[in-house]
């Protein structure tokens, strides 16, 4: 593409001078053509990572599944923080898939992935004994002779509570016997009939 002006535009790639062949005046057999570009040296492309190696070249794409260590990891300190069994059920997962994913190549913060494994085991057994513990105490608690004495005492008084409370309503005193409140209302009846 052209510019107005007849100058090119800055956007197409240069053109390439031409080159004289091997039968044109001014190329010496074995020496290079005149005008001919040599290419740019190209940096070294290493390995992105080999098994525990160094670092490819600058400018190297990242490593894809280097994110999982730094989930298992994060999972796994909320896991031994008590956050719950799902943060250390999670932990453990992608513990395990970053630690394969370092063994393949395609990571290389399989140290974090293995804190994060470990830390996720550790929580979620330290929660599953915490919550055995605690079933445990209140199995021990419910039959003990001293809860059931108190729980049977605390329903008898809501009852006698509620019993009370009814009786009121009905215009009746709670304090006076129900038998003998019958006795003296069918005495009234008698002496007003």
């Amino acid at each position: 593409m052209t510019q107005p002006d007849g100058g090119q535009s800055p956007y197409d790639p240069p053109q390439q001078p031409q080159q004289p062949d091997q039968g044109q005046p001014g190329a010496a057999p074995g020496e290079p053509a005149p005008y001919q570009q040599t290419p740019y040296p190209q940096a070294p492309q290493g390995p992105v990572y080999a098994q525990g190696g160094q670092p490819g070249a600058y400018g190297a794409a990242p490593l894809p599944k280097n994110s999982l260590g730094v989930w298992s990891l994060v999972l796994g300190i909320l896991s031994i923080l008590g956050c719950g069994l799902f943060t250390g059920i999670a932990a453990i997962i992608t513990g395990s898939k970053s630690r394969r994913a370092q063994r393949e190549g395609q990571a290389d913060n399989g140290g974090m992935g293995l804190a994060g494994l470990i830390m996720g085991w550790i929580g979620t057994v330290l929660i599953t004994l915490g919550w055995a513990a605690y079933l445990v105490f209140i199995g021990f608690l419910v039959n003990s002779p001293e809860f059931q004495n108190d729980f049977e005492q605390e329903l008898e008084q809501q009852y006698e509570q509620e019993f009370d409370q009814g009786l009121e309503e009905q215009g009746v005193d709670p304090s006076i016997d129900p038998e003998l409140q019958d006795a003296l209302d069918q005495l009234e009846q008698l002496e007003n009939g």
